[in-house]
């Protein structure tokens, strides 16, 4: 049986997200780049062209009404990570992903909410002057996550 504690997994999802076409290119790189599950919070996902590899079907997708839904049924054992622009946030070349974590985008035009920044475990954010595309910041992510490098 598998451990919780002890066996790597990784959840990545978008809270509010307003472009249907973004969520169809994040589910895409979710099942290219290792993504345990996927999942949406307040706006419900709708079948997207982009989504050519139809990820939606083939792993598991969740959907939650709200941010507090969402976090009281995180994962046991697994850290909250948020990706946004913020003093607090480590910057993403250098940080250790939890062995057990969510990543949590925020909404194209307003990112997280206040509520959410201050439940993240960690925040973490790229060298950029301005935002990314969420689609593209969560690819970033996942991509970094599966570089060899230390885990938390």
């Amino acid at each position: 049986m598998n451990d919780n504690f002890t066996t790597e997994f990784f959840g990545i999802g978008i809270l509010n997200g307003k472009t249907p076409e973004n969520l169809g290119v994040l589910w895409r790189s979710a099942q290219n780049l290792g993504a345990s599950y996927i999942f949406t919070i307040g706006n419900r996902y709708a079948k997207q062209a982009c989504d050519t590899h139809n990820a939606v079907k083939s792993m598991p997708y969740f959907h939650y009404e709200n941010f507090d839904d969402f976090f009281k049924n995180l994962p046991k054992g697994a850290r909250l990570v948020g990706v946004e622009l913020d003093e607090r946030a480590e910057d993403l070349e250098t940080f250790e992903h939890p062995r057990r974590c969510v990543y949590l985008l925020g909404a194209e035009d307003n990112g997280l909410t206040n509520q959410a920044i201050e439940k993240c475990h960690f925040l973490v954010k790229f060298k950029s002057i301005k935002s990314l595309n969420v689609s593209v910041a969560g690819s970033i992510v996942m991509y970094d996550r599966g570089i060899a490098k230390a885990r938390s």
